[in-house]
């Protein structure tokens, strides 16, 4: 822990020198009460049983150091271009090592109804509102958001006035680079009555980027409000991942949520909805694949605060290797929170007899009038079909590639974006020929 606790401290010394002109006296007593906080504590240790599975200790250890302004600007305009992204959207913004970067963007002016403004920004115009916007629980979420909170830098405010429907998806690139760097975004989604926005959250990295991302995101979901968020994480294989969403869906609203992680040495993403208001609804898919010696760590919580509110969950592991993956999902029923359904499941498919998951569906119910089931798989790829395909001409690579993209499908199926599917199908397959390879399989 000494190494981020350093930075905490460090944080914490910087705002308590700050010159009150210099800060807003609620955002700079958030930050301190977070970089306190993270002091005390420390990161969550195994001991911690919403962390038994996932052993932080090495990145605490680790001689990390806090991205600055000077580490945004790393990235030029050739080097950005060159990347494979997952969606050419003409809304793109795009922040390097946690910074905003206005010049990597894509798109003129924003369509009315949305605003976009980096957080950097609105720290030094108006910290007030910025306050007024953040989550001011120091004790939410784990650690990792206290030090975000306490190291608040840049990041995105994104927001959608009522009755505004945005049908060109809004994409986030999160770009890492350099080596040893803590980055540190952050993500306000604030979307009015009946307004509906796409969002594609995509994380990636530039050469073997180094260091921790950790990131958070809060959405606030007015009355019939919709957001379709779509996160992607594929951070190089030397770097780490620590992200938290928090969402809250106020009645008619809807929070539906894709989660897919692929790179990245070790990756946790904490993902917590509150259904607030009755008809609310969330539905939460989930894809990670790891190799090597990966590991990925989901964790989802899915809260029914009141009655007729509906969840739906699934999540797909894809394990090879030497790596190892968790999935823990609670649903909690409130007390008398009647008239509500939700469905949950875990399915996993091991590629290696050295692979390992950890899977854990839970519900919690304190209600009686309810509709609640979940269950969890965990299989092998089928012998009778990998012949099959070899008996039809297949190769053994292509074969093996072919079943695991199909375990996958169901999730993929989902994303209404061509983009982000041909994105999926190059990273399992090498190509974007899935549907063809069936054709001509079908047609023997």
């Amino acid at each position: 822990m000494a190494a981020l606790a350093m930075v905490a401290g460090a944080a914490l010394a910087a705002l308590e020198q700050a010159p009150d002109s210099t800060r807003s006296q609620r955002l700079g007593a958030l930050r301190l009460a977070a970089a306190a906080r993270v002091k005390e504590e420390g990161l969550p240790s195994v001991a911690n049983e919403h962390w038994k599975y996932t052993n932080v200790s090495r990145l605490g250890e680790r001689a990390l150091r806090s991205a600055t302004a000077g580490d945004g600007a790393s990235v030029s305009a050739a080097s950005f271009a060159a990347l494979e992204l997952s969606t050419d959207s003409a809304l793109r913004v795009v922040l390097v090592n946690g910074c905003v970067r206005d010049d990597l963007g894509a798109g003129g002016s924003l369509p009315q109804g949305l605003r976009v403004r980096s957080m950097a920004a609105l720290q030094e115009q108006d910290p007030e509102r910025l306050a007024t916007l953040l989550d001011t629980d120091v004790e939410a979420g784990s650690t990792f958001q206290a030090l975000n909170t306490a190291l608040l830098g840049d990041g995105v405010v994104i927001e959608v006035d009522h009755n505004v429907s945005l049908r060109e998806p809004l994409h986030l690139v999160m770009l890492g680079t350099g080596d040893d760097l803590l980055r540190s975004p952050r993500v306000l989604v604030h979307m009015g009555r009946n307004s509906e926005l796409r969002l594609i959250e995509e994380y990636v990295s530039l050469d073997a980027a180094s260091g921790l991302t950790n990131s958070v995101c809060e959405v606030r979901l007015a009355v019939g409000a919709t957001l379709f968020h779509h996160r992607l994480a594929n951070e190089s294989a030397a770097s780490s991942h620590i992200g938290r969403v928090a969402v809250e869906v106020d009645e008619q609203g809807q929070y539906v949520s894709d989660s897919l992680a692929f790179g990245g040495e070790l990756t946790r993403v904490d993902i917590d909805v509150n259904l607030v208001g009755r008809g609310a609804r969330c539905r939460l898919n989930g894809l990670f694949v790891a190799d090597g010696q990966q590991h990925v760590d989901h964790h989802t919580r899915i809260e029914h605060r009141v009655g007729d509110t509906h969840s739906a969950e699934l999540y797909r592991g894809i394990l090879d290797g030497r790596s190892r993956g968790v999935f823990n999902g609670r649903v909690l029923v409130a007390r008398d929170a009647q008239k509500i359904t939700a469905q949950q499941a875990s399915n996993n498919l091991l590629l290696s007899r050295l692979a390992e998951i950890d899977t854990k569906p839970e519900l919690e119910i304190y209600a009686d009038d309810v509709s609640c089931a979940h269950g969890a798989t965990v299989g092998e790829l089928d012998a009778a079909a990998l012949f099959y395909l070899r008996s039809r001409g297949v190769g053994a690579a292509d074969a093996r590639a072919l079943l695991t993209y199909a375990f996958a499908q169901k999730i993929v199926d989902e994303i209404p974006l061509p983009g982000v599917r041909r994105w999926l199908e190059t990273r399992f397959l090498g190509h974007t020929r899935y549907s063809q390879l069936l054709s001509a399989l079908e047609s023997l």
